[in-house]
């Protein structure tokens, strides 16, 4: 228990929490591994752009309950008022859409994630 507490303690030190708000999308068509994330106290389109090239994590659960993380990274700002666009390894599913993915405080290569 006191290891899953030290996990929460550390990601409160080195991330910023966003909310999941929608997929990327086209006309016809969801990108389910674009996604568009609205960061907690960015409310222009200049504070957005420092944080393109910062990693993003995802907590997903899989069919035994357990959370395994999902990488991202930040590519690039959508719009005015401060929403970016990332890009996971892996599709996010539509029930995490309103939760809160962690953006973290450091640039990351995207051949890293």
């Amino acid at each position: 228990m006191t290891g899953v507490m030290m996990n929460e303690e550390v990601l409160s030190r080195t991330t910023i929490p966003a909310t999941f708000v929608s997929f990327k999308r086209g006309q016809r068509r969801l990108h389910p591994r674009h996604v568009l994330l609205k960061i907690r106290n960015v409310t222009s389109k200049d504070e957005a752009s420092s944080y393109v090239g910062n990693g993003v994590v995802c907590y997903k659960k899989n069919n035994e309950g357990e959370r395994y993380p999902v990488h991202g990274v930040i590519t690039r700002i959508h719009g005015n008022s401060g929403a970016v666009r990332a890009r996971f390894t892996r599709n996010l599913d539509p029930k995490l859409l309103g939760t809160h993915v962690f953006v973290k405080l450091y640039k990351v290569e995207a051949d890293e994630i």
